[in-house]
């Protein structure tokens, strides 16, 4: 930043001193824009991944049991990120006062993946991620009740856009609604207990805790159902969850690098670029075709997101 002069101020001691405003220089200014276009193009790349990730699920889960998905997708995307995370992790993550909130957190994030694997092979692709949009909007809900955040009527009145978009979605009363579009909103509602959770303990460590934590918990958690349930996939099963899990890792890395390259409130929009991967994938590998409701519903559920989004983006910058 290089600051400007304008004018005269008086700091108080009785002399008038040059007041100056800090601005963006066109250097810097053009570092973030080239960032901000990388991140971009990172965040699609996410939503991409993730679009491919689930659509994997689907075959998967005729094969295999969800607990037993959900324990082979942690199990070789931690295989994956272990040379990631040895490089730089140092012994003294794991030093932590909340172990219990990390149980706590991977609980929650191993409920949630139940949930996501099981809903996905029982509704069109399109009507869940829709669904899942909700995810900040529970937030925003929860971040009020357990840590006494203050939301304006702004916010709330997104949050209340968001969950009528939920009902264009499902439309009770006018189509029944199945375990699948309660098992993505409970799926939403855990991630997003999840998201308070991290906001809670970043207070007090850094993401590297976090971070550790949460693989070393996670793979437990879910190994111990898997094995109630266990059966070696065939040669075809192991393809499609080796492709799940890796998949799903490059876009949780893609996800990583757009949030490292650029600011949160540049690329996080593009992230809603995912109801346009899974709506493609849904019709070109399952011909599903989204009708004019969930589409309708996506949209304001995604705006009320993204509203909800900014504004928190624009409070933080004001404290």
């Amino acid at each position: 930043m290089r600051p400007i002069h304008i004018g005269l101020t008086d700091p108080g001691d009785g002399t008038q001193r040059p007041r100056q405003l800090d601005v963006p220089s066109p250097r810097r200014a053009a570092d973030t824009d080239k960032g901000n276009l990388a991140g971009a193009f990172w965040m699609i790349g996410a939503g991409l991944c993730f679009a491919l990730m689930t659509a994997l699920i689907r075959p998967a889960a005729q094969e295999l049991h969800t607990f037993q998905l959900v324990f082979l997708r942690n199990l070789i995307g931690l295989l994956l990120l272990v040379p990631w995370l040895a490089r730089d992790v140092d012994l003294r993550v794991w030093r932590s006062p909340n172990r219990y909130l990390h149980v706590a957190r991977a609980t929650l994030f191993t409920l949630a993946m139940w949930c996501w694997f099981t809903g996905i092979p029982l509704l069109p692709i399109v009507d869940a991620v829709a669904l899942n949009f909700t995810a900040p909007i529970f937030v925003t809900c929860l971040a009020a009740l357990i840590l006494a955040e203050r939301v304006r009527a702004r916010r709330w009145s997104a949050v209340a856009a968001g969950f009528i978009g939920v009902l264009v979605v499902l439309r009770p009363g006018f189509v029944e609604i199945g375990p699948g579009q309660l098992l993505i909103l409970a799926d939403a509602l855990l991630w997003a207990g999840a998201i308070i959770l991290v906001r809670i303990m970043a207070r007090k460590e850094p993401a590297q805790t976090i971070v550790c934590y949460m693989f070393l918990l996670v793979l437990p958690l879910s190994f111990i159902p898997a094995l109630l349930v266990w059966s070696w996939p065939s040669t075809t099963g192991w393809l499609l969850v080796i492709g799940l899990a890796v998949i799903s890792t490059a876009g949780h890395l893609c996800a990583t690098q757009a949030l490292v390259r650029a600011e949160v409130s540049s690329v996080m929009q593009y992230d809603y670029l995912r109801l346009l991967w899974f709506a493609l994938i849904g019709w070109v590998a399952f011909g599903e075709v989204p009708d004019k409701w969930t589409l309708l519903g996506a949209a304001v559920i995604a705006g009320a997101a993204l509203y909800i989004l900014r504004r928190e983006v624009k409070l933080t910058e004001t404290v």
